[in-house]
């Protein structure tokens, strides 16, 4: 089955670079762009006596026609063409359109801009980036603004699992030659009894040492693409984020691991971090997505035990 990319905007200058990117991904791949723009129903305004809603037909209808022709510009001004791709305006949230449009079989990749951190934002239910990430089968890339082209150096953080693996593989996809792939671990803060400390220090690092050869081994990067490690210590988002900076990265890879909320709160903390406080592009790829390499390494990589 052909495959598409599904790009999400509203015509806001914050996609523009996301439209870009989404363009040079299905130029390299091959793939098909279908465009989603969401328009958000209107509030319901209470004046004391009885609620009243605007009526579509007077009001809606132009504020989609009006997202129809900002998404079409903004459009034609990523490709440089009269040709668009195929827009859909469709009334709801943005987050629950979005992900709801990202479960079709044929979509292989969630392209949106990362939107804004500030905290009003979290407040009234902005980063809508974060909320699809966590919705999405598929893997988002969310592309921070002024990052218009394939990036060339990215830190995938990894713990070795499943996913964080995929985050590496699909990064590297993405990544224009001559480019680097940086596969960071961060060492997790344990409290470990004195006695222990020096064997578990030793065998962990073995852990760590065999772990990283098999991911670069099952990678296999094409030519014009090198691939470094780095094992860190001490907060896993702060880490990752302070290493893309020193780097001076393009984008960050990460897997979220999954969609409940236990999991959320112990460890897709990390993803969310990262992804409300990059200065780059966040790739964010869930647990369910997977690939026979993804499958191979994940059995090979189990933590060693104290």
């Amino acid at each position: 089955m052909h495959k598409r990319i599904l790009v999400a905007t509203n015509g806001d200058p914050v996609a523009d670079a996301a439209v870009r990117v989404a363009g040079e991904i299905a130029k390299r791949q091959g793939d098909a762009v279908q465009v989603l723009a969401v328009l958000e129903p209107l509030p319901v305004f209470d004046a004391g006596f009885s609620p009243a809603i605007v009526p579509y037909d007077s009001f809606d209808r132009r504020r989609g026609e009006e997202l129809m022709d900002r998404v079409r510009s903004q459009v034609r001004a990523a490709t440089g063409s009269e040709r668009t791709w195929p827009i859909d305006v469709v009334v709801g949230v943005p987050a629950n359109e979005i992900a709801k449009a990202s479960r079709a079989s044929d979509v292989e990749l969630v392209v949106m801009g990362i939107g804004r951190h500030a905290p009003a934002d979290r407040l009234f239910g902005g980063e809508t980036a974060l909320k699809v990430s966590r919705k999405s089968p598929v893997p988002v890339l969310a592309v921070a603004p002024g990052r218009d082209t394939l990036p060339r150096h990215a830190v995938a953080g990894t713990d070795f699992s499943a996913s964080s693996f995929e985050a590496a593989r699909l990064a590297m996809r993405l990544l224009q030659a001559p480019a680097e792939l940086t596969l960071a671990h961060v060492r997790p803060e344990l409290d470990i009894p004195p006695v222990a400390v020096e064997e578990w220090n030793a065998t962990y690092g073995r852990f760590v040492v065999d772990s990283f050869e098999k991911a670069v081994a099952k990678l296999a990067a094409p030519a014009g693409i090198t691939i470094d490690t780095v094992t860190l210590a001490g907060d896993a988002s702060k880490e990752l984020l302070d290493l893309a900076v020193r780097e001076q990265a393009d984008l960050i890879a990460c897997g979220s691991h999954g969609h409940g909320f236990v999991e959320r709160f112990l460890i897709g903390s990390v993803a969310t971090q990262i992804l409300r406080s990059a200065p780059c592009s966040v790739l964010m790829v869930p647990a369910k997505v997977s690939s026979p390499e993804t499958e191979t390494v994940a059995q090979a990589h189990l933590a060693p035990a104290v």
